[in-house]
């Protein structure tokens, strides 16, 4: 599921997929996020929300990723409120 596009840098934005939920061993709910640079989609990332790790990526700077992080974690609250409503909507 595409959940928005942001600007990294001049000309270079970024597609954020929610990919899934899942549980952890010890029940608590985490999500995959996948993102990828638009028009160059082998320029992706993966992490795990919410202990914030980055467990897959290629193409991205290290300072790419820091900005990544960021936008990760100063939206982390709303991505999982929004990924809760559109989850409660598809199984009402």
């Amino acid at each position: 599921m595409l959940y928005a596009t942001f600007i990294l840098k001049e000309n270079v934005y970024l597609n954020v997929y929610i990919m899934k939920e899942y549980q952890d061993r010890d029940g608590g709910d985490n999500l995959t996020i996948r993102i990828e640079q638009k028009g160059q989609e082998e320029h992706f990332c993966e992490w795990r929300l919410p202990d914030m790790a980055c467990y897959k990526s290629f193409g991205f700077s290290e300072l790419d990723m820091f900005k990544i992080e960021e936008y990760l974690t100063l939206n982390e609250s709303i991505i999982w409120d929004d990924w809760r409503e559109n989850k409660n909507a598809r199984t009402a």
